[in-house]
């Protein structure tokens, strides 16, 4: 039987194989994402392409201020391995974030339809705010009520929900 996929655990054992992606994760941790990136960038340099590196250096330069490196480099994650879903799922959380909405939505949905993917949540989350954007109030309620249903517990998508749900009645909305 096929051991459930982890996220977490391919972290794990690509951080005990590679002493830069490790340096790149120390980093990421403590809240610098230059230094990260540059340390991820050698794991890239020395070792196999790899979707999670990229993924991980597109994080780092995102939170470096650079987006169009990030969605490059999540780019080239999804070549590396097409059912990636995290570096689908950032790649549509950048491309919004460079304000080109209406090519986030492929990416988000096929996130979702990813092998490799262990937080669905997440991308709800980004659909919830594509639809915010493009005005589809009851959609975006609805990303984000799966987000909730995904994760119970799960803050961020419940208090996104009650926001929604509240404006949608104190606008009278009904779309």
């Amino acid at each position: 039987m096929n051991e459930p996929f982890s996220l977490d655990m391919i972290v794990d054992e690509l951080a005990a194989q590679d002493v830069d992606f490790q340096e790149g994760l120390d980093w990421q941790q403590t809240d610098h994402p230059r230094e990260a990136a540059i340390a991820f960038r050698r794991a890239l340099e020395h070792g196999p392409k790899s979707a999670v590196i990229w993924t991980f250096y597109a994080w780092a330069l995102s939170a470096s201020g650079d987006p169009h490196g990030a969605i490059a480099a999540c780019r080239r994650a999804i070549a590396c391995d097409a059912e990636w879903g995290q570096a689908w799922n950032d790649l549509g959380e950048y491309l919004m974030d460079a304000g080109r909405e209406d090519e986030a939505l492929f990416v988000i949905r096929r996130a979702l339809k990813a092998k490799r993917f262990d937080s669905p949540h997440l991308a709800q989350m980004n659909l919830a705010r594509y639809y915010l954007h493009k005005g589809s109030m009851r959609r975006a309620l609805a990303a984000a009520q799966e987000a909730q249903r995904l994760v119970p517990g799960f803050r961020p998508a419940a208090r996104l929900a009650d926001w929604i749900s509240d404006r949608m009645q104190e606008w009278n909305i009904r779309d």
